[in-house]
């Protein structure tokens, strides 16, 4: 009965040591298959030369923006329809609901 105990003792020592180790690769694997199918690939850094087009590009379209805003223009002389600067458009708005 004793040796009968022992081997028990011994089997389920084993058995656990392989459950955990089992349990460790079955995580490795995991995280593995995750870093590699899931997880998003990142991109190639841009090219400064096109950085520095995107930043004059945009650049110039703030400075028309600014100039529709801050401009005299006459639109439509039939019509009469011009562009006055924005400060006084609001001005006259304003005089014109006091």
């Amino acid at each position: 009965m004793n040796n009968f105990k022992r081997s028990q003792e011994k089997s389920t020592l084993s058995n656990n040591v392989l459950t955990f180790i089992g349990s460790i690769g079955t995580f490795l694997i995991f995280a593995l298959i995750l870093f590699v199918v899931y997880l998003p690939q990142l991109a190639d850094p841009a090219d400064q030369a096109v950085i520095e087009k995107r930043q004059t590009d945009a650049d110039s379209i703030r400075a028309a923006g600014a100039a529709k805003l801050e401009g005299y223009e006459v639109l439509n002389k039939e019509a009469a329809i011009v562009r006055i600067p924005i400060e006084e458009a609001k001005e006259f708005t304003l005089k014109a609901y006091q």
